[in-house]
């Protein structure tokens, strides 16, 4: 899934990081977890993670690449396997929902508006899909994980169509490659446990108290919003698909966000960010310490520096650096340029008292 500060590319300079540093696998807890791609690769590297985060999707995400140490089967009634259920979801009858009458030009209200963050063939086996899947988690026949690996399946599958630029505060105007050709469900490999790292969690909520729910843990990994993009705002329609609509939200603007106001981060609030960093590190109870921050966040190194020390051993401070190509959701034009192609990410480091 195309992701705001999605870390994939990153891997490699994360992970020597964590080696240099000399800090051995264990118990880590990511609290920012995104798209978890930094959780699976901690996992695969023998720590047992527990990840976590306000979105829905998120989380879904998490179970999927995180918390299931292999593929389950499923009985939705009849035995059938990942793939097998995959292929039987994707026959199913395109209906119209609430994906296709508020995201399509084929929906009343998002004709109103000319939302075309989808075909209307698209979001017509979108709300199939989504629906279908509700029905057997309510019917008894998923238990949490199963369905959770199905939302993922389905919010990636959908995200590979959208007509948008990398997120969802927008759509295009004209139909995009990727969002004429057909959604196609692909399974989502899970993360074998191994050495030591059984045991991994996936959770939503806030980063504060995942981390004090898990106590004294080995490594606290911190790879907060840095800008004052609000995801909510940026990713209301994964979030939908995750949630679902049993009882319909009231959509507003013409994008048609969803009501946010609780999942919303103080990371991205210029006067809050500082306060809370100081407010999560009062929670974290861990041997290490390492917070993801590119050189142009709301946060200023230094700040970042000063907390750090006053929170573990001072003389343990390190920062490391990688520069990498920006992320872009749009190109260059008269109202919108970006003063240099590529930026530094900045990986704080810290040992605790």
């Amino acid at each position: 899934m195309r992701f705001l500060g999605n870390k994939t590319r990153l891997l490699p300079f994360l992970l020597d990081s964590v080696e240099a540093l000399g800090i051995e696998p264990g118990v880590a807890c990511d609290p920012f977890a995104g798209t978890a791609s930094v959780g699976r690769a901690l996992k695969l590297r023998g720590w047992r993670v527990h990840a976590g985060d306000l979105l829905a999707c998120s989380y879904a995400l998490q179970v999927a690449r995180v918390e299931l140490d292999r593929t389950p089967g499923f009985r939705v009634p009849a035995r059938l396997s990942y793939s097998a259920l995959l292929e039987r979801l994707e026959a199913l009858e395109p209906r119209h929902g609430f994906v296709t009458e508020h995201y399509t030009t084929a929906g009343e209200a998002g004709a109103r508006h000319g939302r075309m963050y989808f075909t209307p063939e698209n979001a017509r086996r979108i709300d199939a899909v989504r629906e279908r899947v509700g029905a057997w988690g309510a019917a008894g026949y998923l238990d949490e994980a199963r369905e959770q690996l199905l939302l993922a399946t389905l919010i990636e599958a959908a995200d590979r169509v959208a007509n948008t630029t990398g997120v969802y505060a927008s759509f295009v105007k004209t139909l995009q490659p990727n969002a004429v050709k057909p959604l196609e469900l692909r399974a989502i490999r899970s993360t074998p446990a191994r050495n030591g790292s059984a045991g991994c969690t996936a959770s939503r909520g806030a980063a504060a108290d995942l981390l004090a729910e898990r106590g004294s843990v080995d490594l606290v990994y911190l790879d907060p919003p840095y800008n004052e993009r609000q995801y909510p705002a940026y990713y209301h329609i994964p979030e939908l698909l995750a949630e679902g609509w049993g009882e319909e939200p009231e959509l507003r603007g013409k994008t048609g966000l969803i009501p946010d106001e609780d999942r919303r981060s103080d990371w991205c609030r210029r006067r809050e960010c500082e306060d809370a960093l100081r407010t999560l590190l009062e929670a974290a109870d861990a041997r290490h310490l390492l917070l993801s921050y590119n050189d142009e966040g709301l946060l200023e190194s230094g700040r970042i520096e000063s907390a750090l020390r006053a929170w573990g051993d001072p003389d343990s401070y390190d920062c490391l650096e990688r520069p990498y190509r920006r992320y872009r959701s749009d190109g260059d034009g008269p109202n919108r340029r970006y003063a240099r192609d590529r930026v530094r990410e900045r990986l704080h480091y810290a040992r605790g008292r």
